[in-house]
């Protein structure tokens, strides 16, 4: 009967609501990783709960860069490095490709090799949390060269997703393990309550530049390579699913984050931390409460986050190169309009192609054959990262110091992918069908100057920390070019223009819902 009916749709939309959910969780996984659990760690370990702001703001802005990525790949049918192709193919080129679409893959080569290097040093801290394991050469490479072995093996034959559920399970069972600690542990309400608000706490003895460990919680929470990830992955979806899968990977990573956070604060000391932090503290914390058997679940837990991110990390810069040197061949349909072919409805079912005539005109001119990075390329960029960090590692290089310059990086190259993205959605030949309202735009804008401003300060820091020593001079100093760097961008290229004819035109309304 109708009931029957009724409630059996409720359970297919329900379905298929979990399934799209834990779809994009993959965006969550590629952020938690090794780097997420030390660099949280330290951030309590060594400033207590006083952080936890950085982490609020690094999850509003991966939620509204990514879902702006997921917008322009949607509307406009290309992905972020396929946009900027495009944009910039009548500017200067090298090997007929626009320089920036060089600088845009270099960034992410460089960022992710130290990513992958980050990887690797979780990987062996995490083994070496395994009671009873020492750090000797033997163990050392033997583990680089193992991890190295399967991560080659499965990204040469392109296997990534076999071993996807298992360590997503064996992951969940660690962050469980640290909700259990946290629920166990006295936290200190007000301290918790102030450390939502934005502040940089004075350096302690033994301790990380506190400004550093801000860009690197921003760094490793909002991960500039996920631009070009999540563009691929918002492909043949519908919009207002993906904003919701985005949202719930981005509260997901979020909670996580904060638990480790907060269980590294348990070995805060408000004169400084006797030595500089060690994951060891994280394990030594979780004995106390669950003694070898927890740490022993930390510690295949953690394996199991680095060896996800052993995966996606090279796998996400190459895609992202193939992205930007691959030429598609011209089909003389032009799509236009608020999805692209391949889009599917809420239910999941795709739409009809007389459907899809409406949004698509016929070219007349000679289609183009298009070119593609050749595979060697793309296997050797892989490759390539995972010998680096493979070598770097096994050369017993300070692995807390190899995950902080990684971090920090990362956090300085976001700025450069998100004008990327600020220029590309705002351009009217990809997102006539659907253009950016006016708020969103907002959003997106200041995302834009509040990463340019973390990056300065850190550059001021780490430049004229020595001369300039009143903490609110730094500041202004990096808000102000911060400043300059946006209106620089405003007057100099079309991205001015196209605002304000976003905050006329589209402030209340567009084609898009949203």
């Amino acid at each position: 009967d109708g009931r029957r009916v009724n409630m059996y749709l409720r359970i297919s939309r329900l379905l298929h609501e979990v399934k799209s959910m834990l779809y994009w969780t993959m965006l969550a996984a590629c952020t938690v990783g090794p780097g997420t659990v030390v660099t949280c760690a330290r951030a309590g370990a060594e400033y207590d709960l006083s952080l936890i702001w950085a982490l609020v703001f690094a999850s509003i802005l991966a939620y509204t860069l990514q879902e702006g990525t997921a917008r322009l790949t949607i509307v406009s049918g290309k992905s972020l490095g396929q946009c900027l192709r495009v944009k910039y193919k009548n500017g200067a080129k090298i090997y007929d490709t626009a320089v920036i679409c060089w600088l845009v893959s270099l960034s992410v080569f460089i960022g992710n090799t130290l990513y992958e290097c980050n990887n690797w040093a979780g990987g062996i801290d995490a083994i070496l949390a395994i009671p009873g394991t020492e750090n000797t050469v033997g163990l050392r490479v033997g583990c680089c060269l193992g991890y190295a072995v399967i991560v080659l093996a499965l990204l040469y034959w392109d296997k990534v997703d076999m071993l996807g559920v298992f360590l997503g399970v064996v992951m969940m069972c660690m962050v469980v393990l640290f909700l259990i600690v946290v629920l166990n542990m006295d936290i200190n309400g007000a301290n918790l309550g102030w450390g939502f608000l934005p502040n940089i706490p004075e350096r302690l003895p033994n301790t990380a530049e506190p400004t550093d460990i801000v860009l690197s919680l921003v760094g490793t929470t909002s991960i500039g390579f996920n631009l070009f990830l999540g563009g691929s992955m918002a492909e043949g979806k519908a919009l207002k699913g993906a904003q919701r899968g985005i949202g719930f990977s981005t509260v997901s990573a979020f909670l996580v984050s904060v638990l480790i956070l907060i269980v590294g604060s348990g070995k805060y000391n408000e004169n400084g931390p006797e030595e500089t932090f060690q994951i060891s503290s994280i394990s030594e914390a979780i004995s106390n409460f669950f003694g070898t058997a927890g740490v022993v679940v930390f510690a295949l837990g953690f394996i199991a986050a680095a060896l996800s991110s052993m995966l996606t990390v090279p796998l996400g810069a190459a895609l992202t190169a193939n992205s930007l040197f691959t030429e598609e061949a011209d089909s003389g349909e032009q799509v236009k309009g608020v999805d692209n072919p391949t889009y599917q409805k809420e239910d999941g079912t795709s739409v009809k192609m007389e459907d899809l005539s409406k949004t698509k005109t016929t070219s007349t001119e000679e289609k183009s054959t298009g070119k593609s990075l050749p595979r060697w390329i793309y296997l050797g960029i892989m490759f390539v990262m995972v010998i680096i960090a493979t070598t770097v590692i096994s050369a017993n290089v300070d692995r807390t110091v190899v995950i902080l310059i990684a971090q920090v990086f990362n956090g300085l190259l976001l700025p450069f992918f998100s004008i990327c993205l600020l220029l590309c959605i705002n351009d009217e030949q990809f997102m006539s069908g659907g253009p950016q309202k006016g708020w969103a735009n907002l959003a997106l804008t200041l995302s834009v100057i509040i990463t340019l401003f973390l990056a300065s300060n850190v550059i001021v820091q780490k430049a004229f920390g020595s001369l300039i020593t009143i903490v609110y001079v730094k500041i202004l100093i990096a808000a102000g070019v911060a400043l300059v760097i946006i209106t620089a961008l405003l007057v100099l290229t079309s991205l001015g223009r196209d605002l304000l004819r976003s905050f006329q035109n589209n402030c209340c309304t567009g084609t898009v819902e949203d």
